[in-house]
This record gives structure tokens, C-alpha cells and sequence, in this order.
């Protein structure tokens, strides 16, 4: 089903007092928190160097000093109730858009605002960790799903933040646990996406068909970076010579590099009539794609700090917020079309 220009601008018209009133918690959020977190950053500084200062200065320097620590606290600890309160009204209210919005564009999906995803599919897409992970190394939690009927088939599909696997032991250290828990809140477009390497959109489906080996889709402009996404191309490589397969389409190239830990079974999945319909697929979608084949199962998987099945910040006072989630969530149903699933 289609929607007009015309429905999604009337859908947030209806909706609009709603949308508004989202808006206005997210930035008493956001104010908060640029209140909270720096303060807790300088509660950490004092515990380190605050004793030394006190030991050093007079006696009513020390006195003067433990008077704004006093008064420092209270106002942490009124600003961390608003906080808590705010943050709780706010998912509350998006929860309850979102189910809302879904009942409108879908009237066939089944909507949960807590729903996850089994960590096994999460493990065995390969997409956030390396090959030897299990399920108990994996942390995930689940901000949403959705079940939609396709065909004679389910598609699942969920908003989940998943902290990467794996991890070199060496990298957990105090600096980076002070970036990724005090400073990173303060800029980050949602406090709770900080918290994980991946925020976003995670779908799934099973395919007519079984292959062997694994096969993955990495956008090509990501393969270099820095973080989880090379160590997961670092882990493909070394699990059973896992390597870059070259693949004849230019096309599909601009857009993906695979690896494989089977070069022939690769370009049996990849065929040309398959590797045009995810060029297409890939076109139609605005962010970066990460895929997988894994026996007979088929991951998609994309970035979104924002949070996938929560209103966007960027577009709540027009129809463009419904109009960009149902192209993903319709982009999410082609793809199930497109990969033949059952």
C-alpha cells in the first residue's frame, strides 16, 4: 500500500500535538543532561585530586570548598530525578506515538515497544562480532520491534543497541570508559545509543534455500574505519580464510565489499540478477547497509543513533518523520520480497 504525499501530512497534522509535546521533553532531556553528566564528570575529578586540594589549602578554604561540593550534590541530585522523571514521560510518549503511527502505516504489523530480537540471530548474522562469539558474550537490548506479515511469511524487525563483542581487553580502560559513559551523553543524539557500538535497525528472514559458507555485505567506504566494523573484518579474515571476493559488476562495487569464507559459494548467492536487486534495494535506502548470508538465513542491518522505531528528531514538526519511516520500514519489506524469503 502506497501512502500520498497528501496521508502522511494529514496522519501528522492529527498527530501533531503529540509530536510537539515530544519535542519538548526531548530538549528538557537534553538540558538535563547537559547538567547532569558534566557534574558527575567533576564529582569523579573531585574524588581523585579533591582530597589533595583540601589537604593542601586552609582551613577555611576547605570549609568554603565543601560547601559548593554540598550545594553541587543537591542540585545533581534534583537534576537526576528531573532526568529520570523526563526520560521515562518522553520513551512513554514515544511508545505510545510510535503505536500510533504504526496502526496508521501498517495496520497489519504487530508493534512492541520492548520487543527485541533473539541473541542467537544477532550472533549468527556475524554482523557485530567475530566468528567465534557466543550468546552469552553478546549484550543487547531491544527498543522496539515489529512483526509483519509478508506473503504467507513474518518478517521481523527490530530497534536494537548492541555493544560490541569481542572487544580487545587492552581498550577497556578508564579514559575510554569516561568518554563512552560521561562524555558522549553530552553529544550524542540519543543518551541511551551512546551506551552501545551499534544503535539501529536489525531485520531478518529465512530463505527459500540453504547455502554454505558465509557471505558479507559491508558498505565500501566503512571497510577502513576504526571500531567494531574492522574488527569484524579482521575476525572474518582470520575464521576459515574468510577473504575480499571481486565480483564483476561495478555497479554493486560503489556500494559493497564482500568477504567470504567460500569464493564459490559467494558468487553462487551473489549472482548478477542478485547483485542487481540489492544495488537497487541499496538506492532506495538513505544510510549504509550492512548485510549477511548465513546458511539459509538473510541479515540486513543499518546504523541509527536517532533510533529506528523512535519519532525523528529532525523531522517531528512535518510529514517528512512518517514519510522517512515508512520508506525504511517498506524498504524492509522489499527486501524480504526481493530475497525470496519464506
Amino acid at each position: 500500500m502506497e501512502q500520498t504525499a497528501a496521508d502522511f501530512k494529514s496522519l501528522s497534522s492529527r498527530m501533531q500535538k503529540e509530536l510537539t509535546r515530544i519535542e519538548l521533553l526531548r530538549k528538557l532531556v537534553r538540558v538535563l543532561i547537559c547538567i547532569i553528566y558534566p557534574l558527575t564528570l567533576l564529582w569523579f575529578v573531585f574524588c581523585i585530586f579533591g582530597g589533595f586540594i583540601i589537604n593542601r589549602a586552609d582551613y577555611d578554604t576547605s570549609i568554603v570548598t565543601g560547601q559548593y561540593v554540598m550545594i553541587g550534590f543537591a542540585v545533581f541530585v534534583v537534576a537526576h530525578y528531573a532526568f529520570m522523571f523526563g526520560f521515562k514521560a518522553l520513551n512513554m510518549h514515544e511508545d505510545k506515538t510510535m503505536r500510533d503511527i504504526i496502526s496508521q502505516l501498517f495496520p497489519s504489523a504487530k508493534y512492541s515497544p520492548t520487543g527485541s530480537v533473539d541473541p542467537h540471530h544477532l550472533v549468527h548474522s556475524r554482523l557485530f562480532g567475530k566468528p567465534e562469539i557466543t550468546e552469552s558474550q553478546i549484550n543487547s537490548k531491544g527498543y522496539g520491534s515489529l512483526a509483519i506479515p509478508v506473503g504467507n511469511r513474518l518478517m521481523t524487525l527490530a530497534d536494537v543497541g548492541v555493544t560490541s563483542a569481542n572487544r580487545n581487553p587492552s581498550s577497556i580502560n578508564s579514559p575510554r570508559m569516561l568518554y563512552q559513559y560521561l562524555v558522549r551523553p553530552i553529544f550524542g543524539a540519543r543518551v541511551e545509543s551512546t551506551m552501545y557500538s551499534f544503535r539501529g535497525m536489525f531485520g531478518y528472514c529465512r530463505l527459500k534455500r540453504s547455502f554454505r559458507g558465509f557471505v558479507m555485505l559491508l558498505p565500501d567506504h566503512l571497510e577502513n574505519r576504526i571500531g567494531y566494523l574492522s574488527q569484524i573484518v579482521q575476525g572474518i579474515k582470520q575464521k576459515h580464510g574468510a577473504k575480499f571476493v571481486h565480483l564483476e559488476d561495478p555497479e554493486f562495487e560503489k556500494l559493497f565489499v564482500v568477504y567470504a569464507d567460500d569464493e564459490v559459494e559467494a558468487r553462487m548467492v551473489l549472482t548478477p540478477a542478485m547483485m542487481r536487486k540489492l544495488t537497487e534495494l541499496r538506492k532506495s535506502f538513505n544510510r549504509d547497509l550492512m548485510l549477511s548470508f548465513n546458511g539459509d538465513m538473510f541479515y540486513y542491518a543499518s546504523d541509527t543513533p536517532d533510533g529506528f522505531l523512535r519519532p525523528g528528531r529532525k523531522s517531528l514538526k512535518n510529514e517528512h518523520l512518517l514519510e522517512q519511516l515508512y520508506r525504511e520500514i517498506d524498504f524492509c519489506q522489499s527486501v524480504s520480497d526481493e530475497m525470496e524469503c519464506d
